[in-house]
């Protein structure tokens, strides 16, 4: 008889599900494995590049169809409102219709939401960085040039890369513009002195205030509430941090206390071992040799590995542990400016430093790496390869050590 081939169903098609669903197509070519991806929209979305959309840049469409050409993969356009784990089946909204779609493994990429919710009043009067829907970076391309051309108010809340990168960007587009950046903290220290020095001497040339040590505490229609006093704006972006989607939460999974989803260092979900997650919507519950972060260069790695483990299982091979170090970091600062930096192997940024022209180039090269790895990685499977792959184990070593040291002591 026929073996009823294995059912392989990836929710979401950002940095770390498509690299994820390529690379596994590659490595399961011609096994009886039948694969499937799940994303609400039909092109992939360069989330590095919103900002540079929503002032009016030209961004490239990259359609799923075409980077999902000859792989074999099923895809559908629709939005998952529900998982079954004890069914093992999605519940998706595709068009008109409800969809049911079963599966033997489930991988989420669910990614990260920008969190609307932790301060009253931005759902309703803040615009942010999404790429579809109200108050979305499509509205706010729209809203930008109109608001330019009578001088408006522009403030940017949240002073992290997101936040920062968007102020530059629209300061230099639209010169009229008084945009104002506030964020709760010292500017730029999540980072470090330099760098952060770097980036405010940045802003402040192309004329961009900068407000820090000021917490929101709600956003209205025309002003900001802090705790120092209001703020008032013609229009408000809100960059204030991210937060993972509600669907894991509501399908019963295993969370942290941010939502994502705890995984072991196989990608492998602590509660429903045939669900695997990657990328932001994943949190690992031992550190694979560093601290893991919601950012698109270890949502990538995620994807890969999760591929990997994945495939491995399938093939009865033995997995291998999630092991990385970042290597480098970029802020946009307009279209002809970035800083760069080490930050090998803790994240931590270090010299040397690339600043103007020189480091907006070697960012804007590693940005459209990471947007064309899933292409090159149709091509040429098992491609994508990055660093620190024995942190883990070294992690591993030093903990033993401090075991047999402390009881003694």
């Amino acid at each position: 008889m026929t073996r009823r081939p294995t059912q392989i169903v990836i929710i979401g098609a950002g940095y770390a599900g498509l690299l994820a669903t390529v690379r596994l197509a590659g490595k399961t070519h011609g096994q009886n494995v039948n694969i499937t991806l799940v994303n609400g929209s039909e092109v992939f979305v360069e989330r590095l590049r919103l900002h540079q959309f929503a002032a009016n840049q030209s961004v490239e469409q990259r359609p799923l169809t075409t980077l999902l050409q000859n792989t074999g993969v099923k895809f559908v356009c629709g939005l998952v409102s529900r998982i079954d784990p004890e069914g093992r089946e999605l519940v998706v909204q595709a068009e008109a219709e409800t969809r049911r779609i079963r599966y033997d493994y489930l991988l989420c990429a669910l990614g990260s939401v920008i969190d609307r919710d932790s301060v009253p009043g931005v759902r309703d009067h803040a615009y942010t960085l999404t790429p579809s829907g109200p108050l979305s970076a499509v509205a706010l391309r729209e809203a930008l040039p109109a608001l330019n051309e009578i001088g408006g108010r522009l403030v940017v809340c949240g002073g992290g890369a997101t936040g920062i990168e968007a102020a530059a960007e629209f300061a230099e587009s639209y010169p009229n513009l008084r945009v104002q950046l506030v964020t709760r903290g010292e500017f730029g220290m999540f980072l470090n002195e330099p760098v952060a020095a770097y980036m405010r001497l940045a802003l402040t040339r192309l004329g961009a205030m900068i407000q820090d040590h000021t917490t929101v505490t709600a956003v209205r229609a025309n002003e900001i509430q802090t705790e120092a006093g209001m703020i008032p704006h013609d229009l408000c972006l809100w960059a204030g941090g991210f937060a993972a989607p509600p669907l894991a939460r509501e399908s019963g999974l295993a969370l942290n206390e941010r939502g994502q989803v705890l995984v072991d260092p196989f990608m492998r979900s602590v509660s429903h071992s045939e669900i695997f997650a990657v990328g932001d919507a994943a949190h690992p519950i031992e550190e694979p040799g560093v601290k893991v972060r919601m950012s698109a260069f270890a949502a990538t790695i995620m994807g890969a590995h999760g591929a990997d483990c994945l495939s491995a299982t399938l093939q009865g091979k033995t997995l291998r542990p999630l092991s990385f170090a970042y290597f480098g970091q970029g802020v946009a600062l307009g279209r002809h400016d970035a800083i760069g930096f080490n930050i090998y192997p803790d994240d931590r940024p270090r010299a040397p430093y690339f600043t103007g022209r020189a480091g907006y180039e070697i960012r804007e090269f590693f940005v459209r790496l990471l947007a064309d790895v899933a292409k090159i990685e149709r091509r040429w499977p098992g491609f994508f390869l990055w660093v620190g792959k024995g942190r883990y184990a070294a992690s591993k070593r030093r903990q033993q050590r401090r075991a047999q040291v402390e009881p003694a002591a």
